[in-house]
């Protein structure tokens, strides 16, 4: 994210282009190592994130909001188990 603003403060423009962003930086990372791992790990964290605010900030029915944050965490709880999987990896 833009350094100097919270995550509330930024446009939903601005909240996609990081979300494309981090994506991207996933891609180019060609993951080979645990440490690749790990910062893909990261990287899809933040993104996460970042769809989660947007969720926020989007005029959604009621049920798609809830719908979308129950895959958000889903996502999260995923994300959680490779970062231990990646913990016992060597780097």
């Amino acid at each position: 994210m833009k350094s100097g603003t919270s995550p509330s403060d930024q446009r939903l423009p601005d909240v996609l282009a990081n979300v494309a962003a981090l994506l991207s930086q996933v891609e180019a990372l060609k993951i080979k190592t645990a440490d690749d791992a790990r910062q893909a790990i990261f990287l899809l964290e933040l993104a996460n994130t970042c769809i989660r605010l947007i969720v926020g900030q989007t005029n959604l029915d009621e049920e798609v909001r809830k719908a979308l944050l129950a895959h958000s965490a889903m996502i999260d709880m995923r994300l959680g188990a490779a970062r231990r999987d990646a913990s016992i990896l060597k780097s």
